[in-house]
């Protein structure tokens, strides 16, 4: 390395990071000129270039002003690069040493203003202090991860709120209701119960121009994580995902285990009952239903063996899922032969049937009866839910007054909460209002139809669609009987 001149080329670098400044909040303006006094005062040369990194961490390897002074060292336009400590390099050790090596192949001093490194002078400290540095930072990103899951596990939601919610303007990360959102909510595990699917439903909510939580519109993604979200049911799951380290803006999903899940933290959108029968819905697999942590298979609690009246039980085999006699499986030959059957057989038959029905209902104008699996239920449940919501603000407005009238609160009190309610009570009431409306109007059969026949087609039946279509299955040693709810004229 040569020795200093006057007529040296000095780059001033500047970087600040809120996280490194969190009780003095210095400037990047203040930092830049006590580096260009430093310089002065210290006869290093001329400063010919400034680059700054306002709000930057330490932590990145490539920063804006970083990387343009880099590449001016690398068109050799600097001998000295002046910092105002060895932490304004860096707080990565490794990328930190390596930055060093980059200026003194190229010919470049470094020299910090606290006086604490030169690399004229071979400091055998450096890599302790670059060290010292990562440790700063990484003890930060622990902190700052412990804070943040203490909030989430006193239930406050933490980030944007999700659609068909607002953040409370009174109680902070607290979530309330959005009716506006919460109506399109409520309508998608509605449509889903019917029988639509992600993509059909996605479609449906484009077509009746229904708001959006993104720009882009509605997708069969969107509509599944709304399906799947149990904050609509006032629970809070974060926690989710964590960065990989410090040093990295890489996110890695979390094991179920690690997950932080609060319940009751603010008010149900969906009732939980509705929730957990969308889940059931939704895990069906490969024609079966998972429900808290067992398989519910097609045809549980439909099929029957023919000879003795014994529920028949489900077994996994190699070629597929079999229905065995649970009477022969319980106390084996003497009591009932096994009656065993595979399910894909039995499947296919009430899917051709219901197709059969669909396709003869469609052209006779009878399909709007037949499709009753369950929507007028979903909508009473949902209108009545409304409703005691509403009735639930009524109250709370007349003890509100009340409390008025009685001089237990302010005017400005009572007049800011009173304006929250009606706002709400207005939401809720708008919310009944297009419920009437849409009982009143004739569902899209069409697109119902398009859905459940595309299903069907795939031989794509679940156990809540086979409840709600066959009375039950019977299967004799040579032949098996099936009851459809519905039939053909």
């Amino acid at each position: 390395m040569r020795k200093p001149a006057k007529t040296d080329r000095v780059a001033v670098y500047a970087r600040i990071s809120r996280d490194d400044n969190r009780e003095n909040f210095e400037s990047i303006e203040n930092q830049r000129d006590m580096l260009l006094a430093h310089a002065e005062a210290n006869g290093l040369g001329t400063v010919t270039a400034v680059y700054m990194d306002d709000n930057v961490s330490g932590s990145a390897v490539h920063r804006p002003g970083l990387d343009r002074m880099k590449e001016d060292i690398l068109k050799g336009m600097i001998d000295v690069v002046l910092v105002k400590d060895l932490s304004r390099l860096g707080r990565n050790n490794a990328a930190t040493l390596q930055l060093i090596d980059f200026f003194e192949e190229n010919g470049v001093r470094v020299v910090t203003a606290d006086g604490r490194f030169d690399s004229l002078v071979d400091s055998d400290m450096l890599g302790i202090e670059t060290w010292v540095n990562e440790r700063y930072v990484r003890d930060i990103s622990r902190k700052i991860r412990a804070a943040l899951r203490f909030k989430i596990q006193k239930g406050e939601y933490l980030g944007k709120a999700p659609f068909g919610y607002r953040k409370s303007g009174a109680e902070k990360n607290r979530l309330v209701i959005d009716e506006q959102e919460a109506h399109v909510v409520r309508r998608i595990y509605s449509l889903y119960l019917s029988g639509m699917g992600y993509t059909a439903i996605s479609k449906y909510l484009d077509e009746k121009g229904y708001a959006s939580p993104g720009d882009r519109g509605w997708n069969r993604i969107t509509v599944r994580r709304i399906l799947s979200s149990r904050v609509y049911i006032g629970d809070t799951v974060q926690g989710v995902s964590e960065k990989v380290s410090f040093k990295s803006k890489k996110t890695r999903r979390l094991p179920e285990s690690r997950w932080v899940i609060t319940e009751g933290t603010h008010e149900a959108l969906v009732p939980r009952e509705i929730f957990e029968k969308v889940q059931a819905l939704r895990m069906g697999r490969n024609g079966g239903s998972k429900v808290r942590g067992k398989m519910r298979h097609v045809l549980s609690g439909l099929i029957y063996c023919g000879d003795c009246g014994s529920a028949m039980y489900a077994r996994r085999r190699r070629s597929g899922i079999a229905y065995v006699c649970g009477n022969y499986c319980r106390n084996g030959r003497e009591a009932c032969t096994s009656h065993f059957i595979y399910e894909r057989e039995i499947v296919g038959h009430i899917c051709n049937e219901l197709l059969a029905l669909f396709r003869r209902e469609a052209a006779s104008g009878k399909l709007e009866e037949t499709l009753s699996w369950g929507e007028a239920d979903e909508r009473r449940s949902i209108h009545d839910d409304t409703k005691a919501r509403l009735e639930n603000l009524l109250r709370r407005q007349e003890m509100l007054y009340r409390d008025r009238l009685e001089g237990r609160i302010s005017v400005q009190l009572f007049e800011r909460m009173n304006l929250q309610l009606e706002k709400h009570i207005k939401a809720l009431e708008n919310e009944l209002e297009n419920l009437a409306k849409e009982n009143g109007r004739r569902p899209d059969i069409g697109l119902l139809l398009k859905s459940v026949t595309e299903r069907l087609e795939k031989g794509e039946l679940t156990n809540e669609m086979a409840s709600a279509a066959v009375g039950s299955v019977v299967v004799h040693d040579r032949t098996v009987t099936i009851d459809l709810k519905y039939k053909m004229a």
